[in-house]
């Protein structure tokens, strides 16, 4: 199901990038593990119940929000196919970027190790704590939970490049920005950090031209 773009500042951001707003394609987000393959009939919509698409229509641009989620980009260079993913840790947990790379083996034939990653800026291991009790919703990864005096802090991060390894991409083809956007205050919103009344979100858009 998909509803029509509304108007306002995303729009406006997008004239400024020299792209048509009408030929944007966004996920709704609903911190789940769905991803939606989209066509060109689809442009100038939101994808309801996705947190992820891909796509290998031309001219079609792809376009998920994050605050302090991390967004992840994804190119396949042999099928020309593209796709972006909105990583939060319910939707990590959900298998959100694990359903992505099977999304671009079942729709577009691609091999994992073809696949070129980015992850950008999103919250990191120094600033992401969770209470104890939420220790065991990350047990199958031990090596990314880390006690830091009575704290407790996951690296999200590491759990996305981890799962991602499994699928088989490979790690030459993963580029992580590196960036926290807790830490950056100066650059990026954080939801965490800001605890605002309002979500002020930050755009990601990939496209195949």
């Amino acid at each position: 199901m998909s509803r029509r773009l509304e108007k306002g500042n995303r729009n406006s951001y997008f004239r400024k990038e020299a792209i048509d707003p009408q030929n944007v394609v966004t996920a709704d987000l609903i911190h789940g593990g769905k991803i939606e393959k989209v066509t060109g009939i689809q442009a100038g919509t939101y994808i309801s119940n996705s947190d992820g698409l891909t796509t290998d229509t031309k001219n079609l641009f792809l376009s998920a929000t994050g605050a302090d989620c991390s967004l992840l980009y994804f190119y396949d260079h042999e099928n020309k196919a593209i796709g972006i993913t909105h990583v939060g840790w319910r939707g990590l947990l959900a298998g959100v970027v694990v359903n992505t790379v099977k999304s671009f083996t079942e729709n577009f034939a691609s091999s994992p190790e073809n696949l070129l990653v980015g992850i950008s800026p999103g919250i990191r291991s120094c600033h992401f704590k969770i209470s104890s009790s939420d220790t065991i919703k990350y047990k199958e990864y031990p090596d990314f939970i880390f006690e830091r005096g009575d704290k407790t802090f996951i690296d999200l991060v590491g759990i996305i490049k981890s799962q991602l390894f499994r699928k088989g991409v490979s790690e030459k083809n993963i580029e992580d920005s590196g960036i926290c956007t807790y830490c950056n205050e100066q650059d990026f919103f954080s939801y965490r950090r800001d605890k605002p009344k309002e979500v002020q979100p930050m755009v990601g858009y990939i496209g195949l031209v």
